[in-house]
Order: structure tokens, then C-alpha cells, then sequence
């Protein structure tokens, strides 16, 4: 499992988040990978906060203790290969 936050996720201290946008090039795509998200959170037991539109999909993962961790890190090393970033 990963120390850090992965590559361009935005990290807040307070309140503890880290938040990445995802971009797509249509409706299809974006619904992909909302349903592997779907996937994910469902395994994992972790859900994320998110927001989106026709193409894109911003993801917000809070902090389940005090600060950010390993679990939330490797979480979203996983999000990152679903939308073909990692």
C-alpha cells in the first residue's frame, strides 16, 4: 500500500480529503466508470463523495480517522486504474 497521495489527487489537511477530477470524452465513458466505482465502493466499503456531469466525475475520499492513510490512498490508486490513470 502507498505512504502518499497518488499523482494528482488534491490533498487537504483540514478537514482531511483528497479530491481528483475525471475527465471523459463521452456520456458512455463517464457511466463506465461510474458503475466500476459502483463496483469498487461496494468490495471495498469504502463510498466517496461524487460529483459529476455528462463527461467528467470529481471524486472526494474523506479521511476515516484523523488524517489520510494507507486505506484511502490504495483506495484511490484503485480509482485511478478504473478511469485508465494508474
Amino acid at each position: 500500500m502507498s505512504e502518499t497521495a497518488p499523482a494528482g489527487w488534491q490533498v487537504q489537511a483540514k478537514p482531511p480529503v483528497m479530491t481528483r477530477r475525471f475527465d471523459f470524452p463521452d456520456y458512455a465513458a463517464t457511466r463506465a466508470f461510474l458503475d466500476g466505482l459502483t463496483k469498487l465502493s461496494e468490495t471495498s466499503g469504502y463510498y466517496p463523495d461524487l460529483n459529476f456531469a455528462k463527461t467528467h466525475v470529481s471524486v472526494t475520499l474523506a479521511a476515516r480517522d484523523t488524517a489520510l492513510g494507507s486505506d484511502e490512498y490504495a483506495f484511490a490508486e484503485q480509482v485511478d486504474a478504473l478511469a485508465g490513470n494508474g
